[in-house]
């Protein structure tokens, strides 16, 4: 799959065995900034029943909290959160929503999406 990163936090891809990796994907600027921005796009491999993570900075965001430090908390929420194969999104959705800043001072917007199987 190609990825691209527009001006927000890096996505997060929870592989089949449960571990976490942050993925590293080169950014470019807000989208509607700039017309002519140029997106660099990165291919990831994503094994079947493996979850991408897309998020907003107001998902980890805290006054006094090193970013590094809340997206590794992040990281340890999706690896220990519910959503393994076969089980629906919303409660992994529910479990890393209920821990997001409150009240927020910022948007906070999740995108969850699973690989899914070929079925052959």
């Amino acid at each position: 799959m190609l990825l691209a990163r527009a001006g927000h936090p890096q996505p997060l891809l929870r592989d089949p065995g449960g571990r976490v990796h942050v993925l590293d994907l080169a950014g470019g600027p807000l989208l509607g900034v700039d017309p002519s921005a140029v997106y660099p796009t990165t291919s990831v491999p994503l094994p079947p029943g493996s979850v991408l993570v897309f998020y907003t900075d107001g998902l980890i965001e805290r006054p006094g909290t090193d970013i590094d430090d809340a997206l590794a908390g992040l990281a340890d929420r999706l690896a220990h959160g519910p959503g393994g194969p076969g089980e629906p999104l919303e409660a992994l959705a529910d479990a890393l929503l209920g821990d997001a800043p409150s009240p927020r001072g910022d948007d906070t917007a999740l995108l969850l999406l699973r690989a899914a199987h070929d079925g052959g």
